[in-house]
């Protein structure tokens, strides 16, 4: 048997490093011109104040498959480009620049070179067997060198770290990753401590040489006081410890009203740590800078599942906790706990505006809300909306006015698997395919057969009279009073609706009667062991979301015919370890929702015999 692989991803470098002093990704530029030092600067980063030779822009190979990177075009000819006077804090002066070696030079080639104010105080040069030195001065002496080859064909991120004083001793150090976004060394070398000549570092050059056997690409050059890293906004993919596995939780824990408010997802996994590298006081360590460490709280993270070739998203948040425990002395494990965006929304307090938005609908407030938190638009799927709205003054957490607005809407606000805000109107669970149709079919005589689904029938969904109020309005009152005489009043109230008016209110208050007026027998969970057939069932775990339609079907064991219900995930939690992965998912009742009026619709578009929408 063989389940999904399972990636735990974590951005260290969200922010910009401190103590960075120069950057250039080159993207400003324009593929097929030559780098200057007046087109050097702007989006690409800090302008160079030397250039030598004709470098230009391309687009053949860049860094993460897209943007510009630097390269030489013309062979026997030496380019390179330089910071000059940068200031430095204290003794240290590190680089680092990505590299794409197509092919060996068959001489030995320069990669960067490191001046101070009586000349070079130390160059980088490239063997013909692809191996990188550093030098003592520009060629005085060998003072460190990796052992393995620079590798071919692909991008490799390459730092240096300077330990100079100012009587000119010290050390240097170089580290070569394979993986670039990786904080784990495919190579490392240090010097002894040595007299560099020309004093403390001040001034770098980024060379691009090219001969008749090879030539490099360069990318994403920088010039600091600590170490550097990858780019900003790189996922770090960290180890797991031995089998223990992941948990993750996201959407609704369990359906208790007709209007579902949806909480903040959770993840917890466990990393090995025993060479301390998520340990916060470790500051020597690949997640650190010499000086602070990036173990800490917020920094983003991601869990993926890698099945049959396909990649699917399981959760993305931010970094709640990093507990560390030490055992023995001879391992250590590390519990990283994470929630996912709702927590972001939930800290942002915001300050009160003049009153705006009157009259927009609940699709557009929800933007207007999440461009109030800095929330980045890439990452939301927001509807249009049904429902037209007051005005806000956008004061206050984000996520409990976003959450109002669904209220409101009587709509779906949750974070999806890959981290993005969803807003879905009201109308969304009638029209959209994936919640009119059933997806997916579980229990006697179906494709997929789960280890369990509960059936129950309670008061927890039932209201058979309704009294909502808008901000401003008057109370609005429903009820059933066939319902009321069988089951006794039971009362959903609804108070400072964002709705612009009290006809609107009246109709949220018949929309929610009607779905809720009497007890239901439902499913309320399923339990499906994926692991029990992987090849069928994991596509249907991983690729489900929520507010998609299912079809439960259960053998009574007393006989009888099957209970067959059609219900609406609400919540999808994942427990897996190395041998199994359980999921389960928390269910809403879609009985009453496919008896809506839909004007050109087969089924649901016959008058007379189709509840109005809302």
């Amino acid at each position: 048997m063989t389940l999904p692989t399972i990636s735990v991803e974590v951005m260290f470098d969200n922010i910009a490093p401190s103590g960075v002093a120069k950057t250039n990704s080159f993207n400003g530029g324009t593929a097929g011109v030559t780098i200057s030092t007046g087109n050097s600067g702007g989006t690409s980063g800090s302008a160079f104040n030397v250039i030598t030779g004709s470098p230009q822009y391309t687009t053949t190979q860049a860094f993460g498959g897209s943007g510009l990177a630097a390269f030489n075009p013309s062979s026997g000819v030496d380019c390179h480009m330089d910071w000059t006077g940068v200031t430095q804090v204290g003794d240290t002066f590190c680089l680092r620049l990505y590299m794409y070696l197509v092919s060996a030079t068959t001489n030995i080639q320069r990669v960067a070179v490191v001046q101070g104010p009586g000349g070079v105080v130390s160059a980088v040069w490239m063997t013909s067997g692809r191996i990188l030195r550093v030098y003592l001065g520009f060629s005085i002496s060998i003072a460190a060198a990796l052992t393995t080859p620079v590798p071919t064909g692909q991008w490799v991120r390459v730092e240096l770290r300077y330990k100079i004083d100012p009587s000119g001793n010290g050390t240097a150090e170089v580290w070569r990753y394979d993986d670039p976004n990786s904080a784990i060394a495919s190579d490392y070398a240090i010097s002894s401590t040595q007299a560099w000549p020309s004093g403390k570092p001040g001034m770098a050059e980024f060379h691009l040489q090219r001969d008749a056997g090879g030539y490099w690409f360069l990318d994403n050059v920088a010039v600091a006081d600590s170490r550097i890293g990858p780019v900003q906004g790189t996922w770090t993919n960290v180890t797991l410890a031995g089998k223990r596995g992941i948990s993750t939780r996201r959407g609704s824990n369990r359906v208790v009203s007709p209007v579902i408010r949806y909480e903040a997802g959770t993840a917890t996994c466990y990393v090995n740590n025993t060479d301390r590298r998520f340990d916060p006081t470790a500051l020597d360590g690949p997640y650190a800078t010499g000086v602070r460490s990036k173990v800490t709280a917020m920094k983003p993270l991601r869990i993926r599942a890698t099945w049959n070739a396909v990649t699917y998203d399981v959760f993305r948040g931010f970094v709640d906790l990093w507990d560390v425990d030490h055992v023995a002395n001879v391992y250590s494990e590390v519990t990283v706990i994470a929630s996912d965006g709702f927590k972001v929304l939930a800290n942002r307090k915001r300050a009160p505006v003049a009153a705006v938005g009157a009259g927009e609908l609940s699709g557009a407030r929800v933007n207007r809300i999440l461009d109030s938190a800095g929330w980045p638009a890439a990452d939301r799927v927001i509807a249009t909306g049904n429902s037209t709205l007051q005005a806000t003054t956008l004061e206050g957490p984000a996520l409990t006015e976003l959450q109002d607005v669904a209220e409101s809407e009587i709509g779906e606000l949750y974070i999806d698997a890959s981290g993005r805000v969803v807003f879905r109107n009201r109308q969304a669970v009638i029209l959209e395919s994936r919640s009119n149709t059933v997806q997916a079919t579980f229990g006697a005589g179906a494709t997929f057969t789960p280890a369990r689904a509960k059936l129950v029938t309670d008061d927890v969904t039932f209201y058979n009279e309704i009294r909502a109020t808008r901000t401003g309005g008057s109370e609005q009152v429903a009820g059933d009073v066939a319902s009321q005489a069988e089951f006794l009043v039971k009362t959903y109230e609804a108070s400072n609706l964002l709705l612009v008016d009290d006809t609107a209110v009246a109709g949220y208050a018949s929309w929610i009667l009607y779905v809720s007026k009497e007890p239901e027998v439902r499913f309320d969970t399923i339990e499906i062991h994926a692991h029990a057939d992987p090849a069928v069932l994991m596509p249907i775990v991983l690729g489900r979301e929520i507010g998609d339609r299912i079809r439960i079907i259960r053998q009574p064991s007393g006989g009888g015919d099957p209970i067959q219900r059609d219900v609406f995930i609400r919540g999808i939690s994942h427990q897996t370890t190395g041998a199994t992965w359980i999921t389960t998912w928390n269910l809403q009742s879609a009985t009453k929702y496919g008896s809506f009026l839909v004007l050109n619709n087969s089924t649901l578009g016959r008058l007379n015999e189709n509840a109005l929408g809302f």
